[in-house]
């Protein structure tokens, strides 16, 4: 998927299902625009918000890296905010893996950002609707 635009609406994942949101890119580090992933509409869960995951990978060590998961109920590049424990710093040292579980948050909007990034690879990332 191309960096974040909101020129086009955005795909709708519903409990059970997910979205590539970067597959093989190298998205500029930086604070919105360019940096961000493509967002995804999270569909509505009957009996409460049940919330999404991401997971993802690099091509190889990232080095020093932040990945922020930011939510939003408007989808504006400005409005978008990280979630509380968001920041994804760290990776699995043998896949370069990562994963991060928000069950409990509630949001109409979901993308990533990257914030930094030490090294030149590649990141596939999805978002899952629990």
């Amino acid at each position: 998927m191309p960096a974040y635009s909101n020129a086009l609406p955005p795909s709708a994942i519903w409990p059970g299902d997910f979205a590539q949101v970067w597959n093989a890119e190298q998205p500029a580090p930086g604070s919105g625009g360019a940096s961000a992933s493509q967002r995804v509409a999270l569909g509505m869960k009957e009996g409460g918000p049940g919330g999404f995951s991401v997971t993802g990978f690099f091509s190889g060590a990232p080095g020093s890296f932040e990945i922020d998961v930011q939510v939003s109920d408007v989808d504006a590049d400005t409005q978008y905010q990280t979630i509380s424990g968001g920041n994804i710093t760290t990776v699995d040292a043998t896949n370069n893996t990562f994963h991060l579980d928000a069950s409990g948050v509630l949001a109409t909007f979901v993308r990533l950002l990257m914030r930094s990034r030490t090294n030149a690879v590649n990141v596939t990332a999805d978002i899952r609707r629990l």
